[in-house]
């Protein structure tokens, strides 16, 4: 007893007179699955007088380095409260979960090589070194709906658990019966007659017979790393379909309206709006505050009128808007730059792809409409700043995997604040998801600050 005592007293003798901190320890990222921290001693201590002041205070440390120590985190411990305790200790300058870094991950998605440009500049493929998201993330695209059967989609669709069985049954009472996946509002009395529908909506068969919400799905999240066509942002998200748009992918806003209600109360974390309305619509306001009061974060597309200003809903405050990012040049395309067609400004939050962009197609679309298939399957090459949108909602999804019991404003903060320069100083800034990834927590500022966004909006129409 007499031997520990002594071996104690000798310990905190090594540091007794050793320097001191002057200013609070910087506590960095501590997430609860922790197994080491690493720690700078203050300037002055030698490793030998930190490992000895560390024993003293009874801490497992696993090795000592020219840099610092890494201590180990007992089973069952707390990383955070751990931290904190070295941080009081007066021995340190900083303390920080000593997490696992990696080289930046490509998929073996074989149309990758023609997305690898713009997913480069945002930092995507870094990204996935981190975080590749999360099957219990659901993004609703509301839009013309999602082809089911696509190669790249179909293991990636939400399934509603309160619709056990194609029973008949509205089981969940959300008005929609057997939503399985998803769900239409379009109705055939304000549809294009062009589109033949007969169906009384809403119901649950929201097929994409123009395209654009197959497309807008794909760069969200279609199935990453599958041997096979293209890679989505999120590549374990799971995608609602909402249909809200017809065959012409144009629609009514009390149907939009209507399928942002559906989404939020379904439980969406996170609602892409690729469309837009010049004109306020209280209708359309009413459902984007309810999703985003059920947590839902909302992201919406600027507009494609080249025009300072953004349109609706993008405007509304607390809504992502993005904008298209793309000027072609004579050595390729600068995706810092904001894209010719696409609205600038103020309004505008965040700049993303969206010229040039390749995404999923409904096979029986190719050559149709306009799509353009790529010879190895029903994928095409597009541009809109309805398709710089989701790479934004893909990357809020990608932020709440990381950051499990966040907020939603603490994800989207994270994404904000970690803008690049766009090449048009006066521009909005560009994605940069590895930086939102990789952004030191103590950095951000309190979560719920108030988001940048737009003011107080005939029909929505894809941007």
């Amino acid at each position: 007893m007499r031997a520990a005592v002594m071996l104690l007293f000798a310990a905190c003798a090594v540091v007794v007179g050793a320097p001191r901190a002057l200013t609070p320890a910087v506590v960095g990222e501590t997430p609860a699955d922790a197994d080491l921290l690493f720690l700078q001693p203050v300037r002055g201590l030698q490793p030998d007088a930190l490992a000895s002041g560390l024993h003293a205070l009874g801490l497992d440390v696993i090795e000592t380095t020219a840099a610092g120590a890494r201590v180990g985190v007992p089973a069952g411990a707390s990383p955070a409260a751990l931290a904190a305790r070295i941080a009081g200790s007066g021995l340190v300058r900083s303390v920080e979960a000593d997490g696992i870094v990696s080289a930046a991950r490509e998929p073996d998605d074989t149309l990758y090589p023609g997305q690898a440009s713009y997913l480069g500049v945002i930092g995507a493929p870094a990204a996935w070194a981190r975080a590749t998201g999360d099957p219990g993330i659901v993004i609703a695209v509301i839009d013309t709906g999602i082809d089911a059967g696509h190669p790249d989609l179909a293991t990636r669709l939400f399934v509603n658990p309160a619709e056990a069985t194609l029973n008949g049954r509205d089981d969940d009472g959300n008005g929609c019966v057997d939503d399985r996946s998803g769900c239409s509002f379009v109705s055939p009395v304000t549809a294009d007659p062009s589109c033949g529908y007969t169906a009384a909506a809403p119901h649950a068969r929201p097929h994409d017979d123009e395209g654009h919400g197959t497309f807008v799905a794909g760069i969200a999240a279609a199935a990453g790393n599958n041997g096979r066509g293209i890679t989505g942002i999120a590549w374990e998200a799971r995608l609602l379909p909402v249909k809200v748009l017809d065959c012409t992918a144009t629609g009514r806003i009390s149907d939009a309206a209507a399928g942002i209600r559906y989404a939020a109360r379904l439980g969406a974390d996170v609602i892409n709006i690729s469309f837009g309305t010049p004109t306020h619509s209280p209708v359309l306001l009413e459902a984007i505050r309810e999703a985003q009061a059920r947590g839902a974060v909302v992201v919406a597309s600027a507009g494609n009128d080249g025009r300072r200003g953004v349109t609706y809903p993008a405007r509304y405050s607390d809504v992502i808007s993005v904008a298209a990012s793309g000027l072609a040049h004579a050595g390729g395309i600068d995706y810092r730059a904001t894209a010719v067609f696409a609205n600038f400004g103020g309004g505008v939050d965040l700049l993303a792809p969206g010229v040039a962009v390749m995404s999923t197609v409904p096979e029986a679309l190719c050559g149709r409409r306009a799509w353009i298939c790529d010879e190895s399957g029903p994928y095409a090459t597009a541009s809109g700043s309805s398709f710089a949108t989701p790479f934004v909602a893909g990357s809020v999804a990608l932020m709440l995997a990381r950051h499990p019991g966040r907020s939603p404003d603490f994800a989207v903060s994270l994404l904000l604040a970690s803008r690049a320069p766009s090449t048009t100083a006066t521009d909005a800034g560009l994605l940069d998801l590895d930086a939102a990834l990789n952004r030191e927590l103590f950095s951000i500022g309190v979560p719920g600050t108030s988001r940048a966004g737009g003011g107080a909006p005939p029909g929505p129409g894809r941007n």
